[in-house]
């Protein structure tokens, strides 16, 4: 099965990255359902991405749509098996009454979005964190394609990073990485793949493939009559708030940046 998490900078394209990967595994048949996990607001963002770049029509299933979903399912089955695609609100799916159902009944691939917010805190029980108990779940069947998406997979926090690296191999989450040996450290390089700028330059092999910055400079120029009263007026009323008497030096340099 696949396991991948993808951790890209924000707007570097992980929304297209993930669905090509469940574009392709639903056009080798080896898939036939899929489900998006994500925060409520941006359920909406994700079918709409469905829809425009890869013609895929996804429901939405959260609280407000879930009853509406379930009385068109025009059988006994549960909208997680009538429904092929869905983008499902994780924090609809973690409800105690609801995530047994989901995690039963999910499809052969689930894409996890904003998946550090499934970290498990240090120290804290798997009940604790309803998202990632949920996740973890899901992740301990074998077969299930699991893909993530993160812009900030470490927040500094080790127990909590080693927390997601369990989502992509049980075996993971029972290291203590600030102890693991050689062995284990190329277990995890070998799951480890970074490309950087250069990379991707050298596998195109051509010349501004990228665009340069423009080296900056400075222009002078003059400011009409009209607009440099109002500047005036503006710098002189800043100035007022940021010197007010008697305050500390703290409270300040937070006006002034304010």
């Amino acid at each position: 099965a696949v396991r991948l998490m993808i951790a890209d900078d924000v707007g570097i394209g992980k929304t297209v990255e993930a669905l090509l990967v469940a574009k392709e595994l639903v056009e080798r048949s080896e898939i036939r359902r899929f489900a998006v996990l994500c925060p409520p607001h941006l359920c909406d963002q994700w079918a709409e991405e469905l829809r425009d770049k890869f013609g895929i029509e996804a429901v939405v299933v959260r609280s407000a749509t879930a009853g509406a979903l379930d009385r068109a399912v025009p059988d006994n089955r549960s909208i997680w098996e009538y429904y092929p695609y869905t983008v499902v609100s994780i924090d609809y799916a973690k409800a105690e009454s609801r995530w047994r159902t989901f995690v039963a009944q999910a499809p052969e691939l689930v894409i996890v979005d904003e998946v550090h917010t499934c970290a498990r805190p240090d120290g804290a029980q798997e009940a604790q964190q309803q998202r990632h108990a949920l996740v973890a779940n899901l992740a301990r069947d074998a077969a299930r394609h699991m893909v993530y998406l993160t812009a900030t997979p470490h927040s500094g926090k080790d127990a909590e990073f080693q927390s997601l690296l369990g989502l992509l191999d049980p075996e993971f989450a029972g290291w203590d990485l600030a102890t693991v040996g050689e062995k284990e450290r190329r277990r995890l390089a070998a799951a480890f793949i970074q490309r950087r700028r250069q990379n991707i330059e050298a596998w195109f092999r051509e010349d501004g493939t990228f665009p340069r910055r423009p080296p900056t400079r400075e222009e002078s120029y003059s400011l009409s009559e009209k607009y440099r009263r109002l500047f005036s007026a503006t710098l002189e009323f800043a100035n007022e708030l940021t010197t007010a008497p008697g305050m500390d030096a703290r409270r300040t340099r937070l006006r002034y940046w304010t």
